[in-house]
């Protein structure tokens, strides 16, 4: 998509920019080698790729904008136009960045690695169309995944497909003999349940039991529950039991439709929940 953004030379594009991060764009590099180059980590400023990237998809939407209108695509217009949402964007969470840096790790919204010899299960539901899926990944403390699972349920609650995603994530970690498990969700009811530390609803009962069966078999296992914004890898991975009717199991990957959820996941940097786009 980076490619093709224009139907103007990359550079003609980007030398617009009186900001030499674009200026000094080398005209014989195709834009996804050239932000592939960009320094994407900082943890006092704005990276040069978060600013590349959203002025892209600010370029990206204009040349839509323009093909629906039939209106020729004028390169200058889509650069300065997308400046300035940049500008705009960047101001206004500016100071939410700042107080980013002050704020605990724990206190922002981010998918945290666990230490070793601890893997993480993120487990997740969801509800579409009255049809329920549930999803489970499985990473190591490098955040590479070990195993993925996606799976449709027809017609259940949301706590019941819930529980059981998570009832197969564990199946599927004993399994690969793992030992010492952290285990995250969003579903508050569920994790509570397990731990006993609520009453658990008549319908979850059996779920819970096996659950907590499971749970004998790892050495050392602890419980968080999670922002749901945290857990959108989790999400993604859920949707593809929508298109499946079976079982879906990856192994040291994940699903296609999941890939650029993770890619974004372990490279943010994580933001506060005030934090807007």
């Amino acid at each position: 998509m980076a490619d093709k953004l224009t139907t103007f030379p990359p550079d003609k594009v980007w030398n617009c920019s009186n900001d030499n991060l674009f200026s000094n764009m080398d005209s014989n590099l195709k834009v996804s080698e050239w932000l592939g180059g960009l320094p994407h980590r900082d943890r006092n400023i704005v990276s040069s790729l978060s600013k590349a990237l959203v002025i892209c998809w600010q370029i990206w939407n204009d040349r839509k904008a323009s093909i629906l209108k039939n209106k020729k695509p004028f390169h200058y217009r889509f650069f300065t136009r997308a400046m300035t949402m940049v500008n705009d964007y960047f101001k206004e969470n500016s100071s939410h960045l700042e107080e980013a840096g002050a704020v605990a790790e724990e206190n922002l919204i981010k998918w945290q690695c666990p230490t070793s010899p601890y893997i993480k299960i993120n487990f997740d539901g969801l509800v579409s169309n009255s049809v329920a899926v549930g999803g489970f990944v499985v990473r190591n403390w490098d955040s590479k995944p070990i195993l993925a699972g996606a799976l449709n349920l027809g017609f259940v609650t949301i706590n019941v497909v819930e529980a059981l995603a998570l009832r197969e994530a564990l199946i599927w970690a004993r399994r690969r003999n793992l030992k010492y498990v952290v285990v995250e969700g969003d579903s508050k009811l569920v994790i509570d349940a397990v731990r006993d530390a609520c009453d658990v609803p008549r319908n979850l009962r059996s779920i819970i039991e096996d659950i907590r069966w499971c749970v004998t078999n790892f050495h050392d296992i602890k419980w968080r529950h999670i922002f749901r914004k945290t857990n959108f890898v989790t999400d993604a991975i859920a949707s593809v039991g929508l298109k499946r009717k079976d079982l879906c199991i990856c192994n040291a990957c994940l699903p296609m439709e999941a890939n650029m959820a993770f890619l974004f996941d372990c490279n943010g940097t994580g933001y506060v929940r005030s934090y807007s786009l």
